[in-house]
């Protein structure tokens, strides 16, 4: 019986072992969470095994005359277990089965093997994970390891100051989560940490966290400030448990380092949507961590990166009434306690731009502002008479790139025109402070970014002057980068996309409809390719270019429809150029031209020709529409025709009467340029009708602006009466008559042949309301669209 059971147990294992090595064997591999799920498996076997060893050892001590009995049973135990348990003594993955059933003096042997750095090995797991949200994972095992220690009477698996360091460095890494774990750990399924730890660890936990947060000022203060303020509570997860494992670290002896509390503070700077609740439960970490250091609870005072972290905490608080001040007050606090023997608490930079950062991003610039020339001219002031023998570390804090760019950002979002002039004044000023010896300092790509956004896209971009102050910006960073300034147009995998700068100055121009639009457009696009060599952000693509069609089509200079055509025109040639290389390339993915044409980039040519006072500009639009539909026939859907390309032509044609001579002036057109704007007209209104694509049919915008044309352009009475009246009767027929098709056949059409017009079509209510002629024959009064038949409006969409 013993020998099949022994072949069984073996059969089983050898299974076991297969299923488990599949995954590798198929080419596949464990995560990291499958790693932790085996290590939490063999934990949970040691633990058993762990329970029943110490109640044996506990039976054992109250029969101590019966030991040797007690090993005797054991080994009759041991062999019979065999027939009960075929494979309980074979081993898993290398590992005695935990689950195997020993005597008692093996199991208590075997338990020597839990202890609390097999914890730390699963905690340690967890912090190098990065797939998901450990926090309550953590604290969790946190809580399992506690309670074996109490319940087992296990000093061996009580946590140690390893673990708790751990622990607060899982729970900092995942405090920027919105949905962080630990909202179910503690809303529903975690253990109040009140309840964790040995008899009376109540108390002494209570007693330290009441320590931690400062007394009075702490959590209960956050309550009552946010009731008073109305604000909605915020739970602050991720602090609360960090604060909770620094609680039982010092409950149970553990001296926290400076590491642990900056682990905490570092938590609260990162929980989103913390603002006043985080800084001031921040602000009273820091405050605790000086009393448990004066009580000497701890090793360790707090130093200048634990108040500067509280100053990034308030910096986000959104209160700039309070912030600014209370960063004031650190700052000055830390100057007295470093005047006191405290010398790693000496304020840096880091804390002076917290403190900047603070004034500037909670609407107090002019302080920011203040603060920042003061640290200016006291560096320079102290850094002229270091000759005399004054040491560099004794020296003034010496202000950076990032003091200077969080000033330059907050005066440039300022809802005041004045905001731009002030970051200009501060750029210069940081120009002049690089160039007076201070080569670090340099300015990047934010300093030129903020004020261009003031005066393109900010407050002051309706101020007379604003493009030509943003473009004078451009082109200023533009030759610094070519200087060697090459931070100011960073790499393309940078925060910052550098194409936005020049596409936000040729779109300040073209809003306000500027003469010199299209050549500040086209200027800024020539830079943009040559510097594209070397920065691969800068590379003209479809939204730059998109951006210089806007600039042609709104500036309305003679050859804005040519300039654009021709911007088209290099645009395709670049699709067919990437187009052949894919082709002769046909191993290699698909390559994607990043000029490539879309419907907006026609529609902006066709307004560059409409707007323009050129005598071609009927053709050209026409050209335009024509070169789309040629561009969508090879397979570019983007560049499908719709019906408005069709009315955009026919929009043209209708103000083609107005032409620019020689000398500038815009005159009337030549009879002959008028009529054959009318043949394009009417060429187009034939093709929509004939619905040249899926979807492109007529609409009220088509007839209108086809009437338009026929009451525009100087034509023969015969040949513009015909075809107004005509594509009304056809207008009429498709039930599309509008309010603007209304109006435009009114003023194309005589008074008496718009009566016939509208009698001749079915309106049966002409002497209804007094709506005839006038005595001189020459007016009529206004017909409603209300009062039409409802067979002329039936197919009128509500935005016609």
């Amino acid at each position: 019986a013993r020998a099949k059971a022994m072949t069984s147990g073996r059969a089983r294992y050898q299974d076991r072992r297969r299923q488990q090595q599949r995954p590798s064997e198929e080419g596949g591999n464990y995560t990291d969470r499958d790693r932790i799920e085996r290590a939490m498996e063999i934990i949970d076997g040691l633990e058993s095994w762990a329970r029943r060893t110490h109640s044996s050892k506990r039976w054992r001590d109250d029969d101590d005359d019966e030991d040797e009995q007690d090993a005797d049973d054991a080994e009759v135990i041991s062999d019979s277990d065999t027939t009960k348990g075929e494979d309980a003594d074979i081993p898993l993955n290398g590992v005695q089965n935990p689950y195997s059933r020993r005597s008692s003096f093996r199991q208590h042997d075997k338990a020597r093997d839990l202890d609390v750095e097999v914890y730390n090995s699963i905690l340690v797991a967890y912090s190098r994970e990065q797939s998901g949200d450990n926090a309550a994972d953590v604290m969790r095992l946190l809580d399992r390891m506690e309670r074996l220690a109490e319940e087992l009477d296990m000093p061996s698996v009580r946590p140690n100051k390893r673990s708790y360091n751990v622990a607060l460095g899982v729970i900092s890494n995942s405090a920027s989560r919105a949905d962080t774990s630990l909202a179910a750990y503690y809303d529903g399924e975690g253990i109040a940490e009140d309840e964790i730890g040995s008899e009376g660890s109540e108390a002494n936990a209570t007693k330290a966290g009441t320590q931690l947060k400062g007394g009075k000022h702490g959590s209960n203060s956050n309550n009552k400030y946010n009731k008073k303020n109305n604000q909605k509570f915020n739970p602050l997860y991720a602090g609360r448990a960090a604060e909770s494992v620094l609680s039982r670290m010092l409950a149970n002896s553990h001296r926290p380092d400076s590491y642990a509390f900056a682990s905490v503070l570092n938590s609260y700077q990162r929980i989103p949507n913390g603002k006043l609740d985080a800084a001031l439960a921040a602000d009273a970490v820091v405050r605790g961590m000086e009393s448990l250091h004066l009580h000497d609870k701890i090793d360790e005072p707090p130093d200048v990166f634990h108040y500067t972290m509280v100053c990034a905490c308030w910096s986000r608080s959104g209160h700039g009434a309070v912030a600014g001040e209370r960063c004031s007050e650190i700052l000055s606090h830390m100057t007295e306690r470093a005047q006191g023997g405290f010398e790693r608490v000496k304020p840096n930079i880091r804390t002076f731009n917290a403190v900047i950062d603070s004034h500037a991003y909670n609407g107090r610039v002019a302080e920011a502002e203040d603060m920042l020339l003061s640290m200016v001219d006291n560096y320079e002031s102290s850094a002229a008479r270091s000759m005399d023998g004054i040491e560099d570390d004794q020296l003034p804090v010496r202000p950076d790139s990032f003091s200077f760019n969080a000033v330059i950002q907050q005066w440039a979002r300022a809802r005041t025109p004045e905001g731009g002039r002030r970051a200009e004044r501060i750029l210069d000023r940081m120009l002049e402070f690089h160039h007076n010896g201070n080569a670090d300092v340099r300015p990047d790509e934010r300093s030129f970014a903020y004020i261009i956004y003031h005066f393109t896209k900010g407050a002051g971009r309706m101020a007379p002057d604003a493009p030509d102050r943003a473009l004078k910006l451009l082109r200023r960073m533009v030759r610094m980068f070519r200087q060697g300034y090459k931070e100011l147009l960073p790499a393309y995998d940078n925060r910052t996309n550098p194409i936005f700068a020049f596409t936000s100055v040729i779109d300040a121009h073209s809003v306000l409809r500027r003469p010199d639009a299209g050549i500040v457009g086209n200027e800024l696009l020539d830079a943009m390719t040559k510097l594209g060599g070397s920065v691969d952000a800068l590379k003209p693509n479809t939204y730059a270019c998109l951006s210089v069609l806007y600039g042609w089509s709104s500036c309305g200079s003679v050859d804005a429809g040519e300039r654009a055509t021709e911007l088209l025109r290099k645009m395709e040639e670049d699709m067919a150029d990437v187009a052949a290389r894919t082709w002769d390339c046909e191993e290699e993915e698909e390559e994607i031209s990043i000029m490539r044409t879309t419907q907006r980039c026609y529609i902006l040519a066709q307004t560059a020709w409409a707007r323009s006072p050129s005598e071609r500009k009927a053709e050209g639009a026409l050209e335009v529409l024509e070169m789309m539909e040629a561009n969508y026939a090879i397979g570019n859907m983007d560049a499908k025709p719709t019906v408005q390309a069709y009315s955009m032509v026919l929009n043209a044609c209708a103000f083609a009467d107005m032409v620019q001579d020689e000398k500038g002036r815009l005159v009337k057109g030549t009879p002959e340029n008028q009529r054959r704007a009318f043949d394009v007209a009417q060429h187009t209104l034939d093709r929509v009708r004939g619905e040249p694509h899926p979807g492109v049919r007529p609409n009220p915008v088509i007839y209108g602006t086809f009437i338009k044309c026929c009451g525009r352009l100087n034509l023969p009475d015969d040949i513009a009466i015909k075809a107004a009246a005509r594509a009304f009767e056809d207008c009429c027929r498709r039930g599309l008559v509008s309010d603007f098709v209304l109006t435009q056949i009114r003023y194309a059409l005589p008074p008496e042949t718009f009566l016939k017009a509208l009698v001749k079509n079915g309106y049966r209510d002409l002497d209804k309301n007094g709506k005839t002629l006038s005595r001189d024959g020459k007016r009529i009064r206004h017909i409603l669209l209300r009062e039409l038949p409802k067979a002329w409006t039936k197919n009128v969409e509500s935005r016609f």
